[in-house]
């Protein structure tokens, strides 16, 4: 038994009981009075009469008693929140407007909400060039197909050129060496 605790789903409970679970419990008791009970009993058997448990008027009838006594109010917040979706739908419809219009022929994604956002920018080819996350805060660059194979290319000029340039002075260097080999002796003796 929990006394003053938190119950499974984070609600205070009393007596191994949440609020919530009390609350609920009184509200079935008031709704389910004796007036209602003998309609439920008439019903059922009707029903049985009939052969068919639970026919459709039971459904109507309990429905009914639940809407009025039981359930929230799920209209009013529902249209509330519908109306800040619409909202919402415009306003990222306005910014994915606005942002063809800067971005010209590249894109981008946004996503997130007041705490987390990410971005990402694509050329007008489609490739991922720049991701940004709140997280990190910063940027990061992506290299494209395009920019990998300059690099590749440069590199494999520069290899070459960088071999040559080796090999050039390799060959000036021996030829150094070999030149005083050849070169003409004299013999000075006294």
């Amino acid at each position: 038994m929990q006394i003053g605790g938190l119950g499974t789903n984070g609600t205070a409970t009393l007596d191994g009981t949440s609020q919530v679970q009390k609350s609920a419990k009184k509200t079935v008791e008031n709704a389910i009075t004796d007036g209602f009970v003998k309609q439920i009993e008439t019903l059922a058997r009707e029903d049985a009469e009939k052969g068919i448990y639970m026919d459709e008027k039971f459904s109507q009838l309990r429905r009914a008693r639940m809407e009025q006594y039981i359930s929230p109010d799920r209209a009013g917040p529902m249209a509330k929140v519908n109306s800040v979706m619409k909202t919402l739908e415009k306003e990222q419809e306005r910014i994915k407007v606005y942002l063809e219009r800067l971005l010209g022929d590249y894109s981008a994604e946004i996503e997130g909400d007041s705490i987390f956002r990410t971005a990402e920018v694509y050329s007008p080819e489609g490739e991922l060039i720049a991701s940004y996350s709140s997280f990190y805060g910063q940027w990061t660059t992506h290299q494209t197909k395009a920019e990998l194979n300059f690099i590749t290319e440069t590199d494999m000029i520069y290899l070459q050129a960088f071999r040559e340039a080796r090999a050039e002075m390799k060959a000036t260097a021996q030829g150094q060496a070999q030149a005083p080999a050849n070169a003409a002796t004299v013999d000075i003796r006294a």
